[in-house]
């Protein structure tokens, strides 16, 4: 006879199904992610100075009342590790558990939920801007925000090879730009660090005009790492796109096989 599932299971199988969110756990994380949404929401109206005067008390206490819905959700979260794969009950695994990037993210957002905006901890007014990252726990709870995390782990490798390339080549066109343009005396090459500006806005095709070569020989090269700078934008662009067609290609062929077979549907997973 199996014995009858114990709470921590019960807590586990509900903040993480694997055999499908019921109506539950549907209507748990659709509160979390309408808490989520009213948070950034009056996190972004408490920085106008006249509703922070009027509503600052009742800013406050949804402040708390969040705070209470995202401890308790934090909490079971980690009670139920022992349960998550490739943990023992260890202390070490509690502590992997809550470094790794989503209860962390849950952490700061406590933090900065519970940090009142009194003169004796001004200092700290800043971390309440941190409630912004409870952008991030949605994550957790929507379908599309989870492909693109996969796409852009899968895609990691790539990714960092072009931000290499182009850190190297900012670098290369401050450097190029300082020697043919502060020789002239042309404001913003004055130095390398004062060039490097003119070199990020260029290589990202942004282009403010507040910065640019006066010299012939300036302009010719600014042409070329202009010419460059449309390259660095579509390469990243390219592999991220790739890499959507081919998890999106792999989803279709998992609901296809779980459509002709269920069990084998579930192995794929």
């Amino acid at each position: 006879m199996t014995a009858p599932p114990s709470f921590r299971e019960k807590l586990h199988s509900f903040l993480d199904p694997s055999d499908g969110a019921g109506p539950a756990e549907r209507a748990f994380n659709a509160l979390l992610v309408t808490l989520i949404l009213l948070t950034i929401a009056v996190t972004i109206a408490g920085t106008v100075p006249e509703v922070q005067r009027e509503y600052g008390r009742a800013i406050r206490l949804f402040d708390y009342l969040c705070a209470l819905v995202f401890g308790l959700e934090y909490l079971g979260r980690l009670y139920v590790t022992p349960l998550r794969p490739g943990a023992d009950g260890s202390a070490r695994s509690y502590l992997r558990y809550a470094t790794s990037p989503l209860p962390l993210i849950d952490l700061l957002v406590l933090i900065s939920l519970m940090v009142p905006a009194t003169t004796a901890l001004a200092s700290l007014r800043g971390l309440r801007l941190l409630k912004l990252l409870s952008l991030l726990k949605l994550g957790r709870y929507s379908d599309s925000l989870q492909l693109i995390g996969r796409v852009i782990r899968q895609r990691a490798g790539e990714l960092l090879s072009t931000v290499l390339i182009v850190l190297v080549l900012v670098f290369i066109a401050a450097s190029l730009l300082y020697q043919v343009e502060s020789s002239a005396g042309t404001k913003g090459f004055e130095s390398i660090p004062q060039a490097l500006w003119w070199a990020v806005v260029t290589l990202t095709t942004t282009g403010y005009g507040d910065v640019y070569p006066a010299t012939p020989l300036g302009k010719a090269a600014a042409g070329l790492i202009m010419l460059f700078g449309v390259g660095m934008v579509a390469l990243p662009a390219g592999m991220i796109a790739s890499g959507f067609a081919e998890e999106l290609s792999r989803l279709r062929q998992q609901e296809t096989v779980a459509a002709c077979c269920p069990h084998c549907g579930k192995a794929l997973e």
